[in-house]
């Protein structure tokens, strides 16, 4: 089966089954794994999140990331946790990247 590797703000690696139609944040909810977020509205961007592998896998980036986010930032592949949901199955990496 394949799997979602999720890598946290402070560099620690968890590999989880992959979950279809499930948000990233509620992934990380449901297997105990520090994923900073608030609202899970696509509002207060503390689930920030870089993907770096399968993006192909994903579901499009919904209205709320394009007015949450700048467009240099959805060219560098930053999405929100929150918007995130896998739609396919294949290998899947993303980095927890919040604001500073």
């Amino acid at each position: 089966m394949d799997q979602i590797t999720l890598i946290t703000k402070i560099g620690e690696s968890y590999h989880i089954p992959v979950e279809q139609h499930t948000s990233i944040v509620e992934l990380a909810k449901k297997n105990k794994i520090p994923w900073g977020y608030a609202c899970q509205r696509g509002i207060c961007a503390q689930c920030r999140t870089r993907v770096t592998e399968g993006r192909e896998f994903l579901n499009d980036i919904t209205p709320e990331e394009k007015l949450r986010l700048k467009k240099a930032e959805r060219r560098e592949h930053i999405r929100l946790g929150c918007q995130i949901k896998l739609i396919g199955e294949g290998s899947v990496q993303l980095v927890h990247t919040p604001y500073m």
